[in-house]
């Protein structure tokens, strides 16, 4: 007793889906990181202006001579690095920049930006660090990153 049967696939559909696939997947990648980039962005922005370090804890207290010249200008005396407007204000999609395969930099295009930075997050006492990310911040990035690769992944009905 002999039994034959014929099997009919879909590979040839499956090898382009996998080729495009192939040509596709690395400016998906690129895609997220930015989008990673703005995000951070954002975290840090918001952060700031809530008047927490990337840590999460709250920016030392200004000096009492400070204090007294902000409200004599009539500004908030609240610890927020917010001044001017143009340090903040330069936190724009702008800064983000690709710097290289799959990587992201994010930077004052400014020097007088730059400067102020650097005073508040190194050079300043008390230093007030407002520009960088935690572990819980690489969580949540991580997170929605994975979740944008999955989204535009599940284009191609794989």
């Amino acid at each position: 007793m002999a039994t034959s049967f014929q099997i009919k696939t879909n590979s040839k559909q499956l090898n382009q889906k996998f080729k495009n696939l192939r040509s596709i997947f690395p400016r998906i990648i690129e895609k997220g990181v930015k989008q990673a980039g703005f995000q951070l962005l954002d975290i840090i922005r918001t952060k700031t202006l809530k008047g927490i370090d990337f840590r999460g804890k709250p920016f030392a207290p200004y000096s009492e001579g400070y204090i007294k010249h902000l409200e004599k200008k009539g500004y908030s005396t609240r610890v927020d690095l917010f001044y001017s407007g143009k340090m903040l204000g330069a936190l724009t999609p702008d800064m983000v920049k690709k710097t290289g395969k799959y990587k992201v930099t994010l930077g004052f295009a400014r020097a007088e930006e730059r400067d102020k930075a650097l005073w508040n997050q190194v050079l300043g006492k008390p230093k007030r660090e407002f520009f960088g990310f935690n572990d819980r911040t690489k969580s949540i990035i991580q997170k929605s990153f994975n979740k944008f690769v999955e989204k535009e992944l599940r284009k191609f009905n794989i």
